[in-house]
């Protein structure tokens, strides 16, 4: 995750000076002298991790214990007026699409993404060569039994591949109908 600044930020915790790790970057919070806010955004594997596992770990590097904390979805703050909320989202899904867009731009540089695709559009292709739409059911189907298969120890299951595999049956569905209509 990281940590994101907001505009009720009003100050920006540094780096402990003896503090040597790397990943630690300046953090923008909301302070009133009692606590201390500050936003994360999660990445777009860890959002797909949180979306199907429902797990959130927090780690504080504080001596023996724990002060306390809270993790909460909900925004602390009073709520923004609608319009805002509506602009607040729209940022949110424009930087999800970014990001998710620039995951597979890096998954499709990968040679095991390009074989899920291929493979996706053979099996979409062949089969919707009788019914287009029961050929894009099967590449995606087919694609499910893969990782399936993989999460029985037969290899690695990703949610890319997944995908990838579903990217070749639909991009076989306008070839599956227009060879469906020359020949049938």
């Amino acid at each position: 995750m990281k940590p994101i600044d907001f505009p009720q930020s009003t100050k920006v915790l540094q780096k402990p000076e003896d503090m040597f790790d790397a990943d630690c970057k300046p953090l923008p919070v909301w302070s009133d002298g009692k606590q201390c806010v500050s936003c994360w955004r999660p990445t777009f594997k860890e959002r797909v991790r949180i979306l199907f596992a429902g797990k959130v770990w927090l780690g504080v590097n504080a001596g023996y214990s724990q002060p306390p904390v809270y993790i909460t979805g909900e925004m602390p703050f009073v709520t923004p007026p609608f319009f805002a909320r509506v602009r607040l989202w729209l940022e949110d899904v424009w930087d999800n699409a970014k990001e998710a867009a620039k995951a597979v731009r890096n998954a499709a540089k990968q040679r095991d993404k390009r074989i899920h695709f291929v493979c996706g559009f053979l099996i979409s292709l062949v089969v919707g060569f009788f019914l287009p739409i029961l050929g894009l059911f099967a590449g995606s189907v087919a694609g499910a039994i893969k990782e399936w298969w993989d999460s029985k120890g037969h290899g690695t299951v990703e949610l890319m591949d997944f995908l990838f595999t579903c990217f070749g049956a639909v991009a076989a569905l306008i070839p599956s109908f227009i060879l469906h209509s020359i020949i049938w």
